[in-house]
């Protein structure tokens, strides 16, 4: 019992159906990292991630590391429309997002709440 030309070329079309079905549902618009907004806590920013809009999230995320006061480390989800968030998104931009230049963001972050805590 073999396969006709037409029974082949429908067979190979359901096929390749399926694996386009089965790729697209692996990149769901709307799975972000940050589903929810933190407000920064009292602690040391000690790094932070840029991730770029991207097929899973329709927008950009910024997430800090912060050791808080009892020594723990927690990650917060920052808002990139308030103004920390724009202002590391800005800084990150000044360094030309460069890995090994971003305690300059951190370390502007710092000296701008001295000069607040001084006020």
């Amino acid at each position: 019992m073999g396969l006709s030309q037409r029974n082949c070329a429908l067979l190979l079309a359901v096929v390749v159906a399926v694996c386009i079905e089965r790729y697209e549902a692996q990149h769901v618009m709307g799975r972000c990292l940050c589903p929810n907004m933190g407000k920064i806590i009292k602690g040391n920013i000690t790094d932070f991630q840029v991730y770029e809009k991207w097929a899973g999230c329709d927008k950009t995320e910024l997430i800090v590391t912060v050791n808080t006061l009892n020594n723990s480390t927690v990650q917060i989800c920052l808002n990139t429309q308030r103004r920390i968030g724009i202002a590391f998104l800005k800084c990150w931009d000044r360094v030309n997002r460069d890995e090994s230049r971003k305690m300059e963001c951190i370390e502007r972050k710092r000296r701008a709440e001295d000069r607040t805590s001084e006020d």
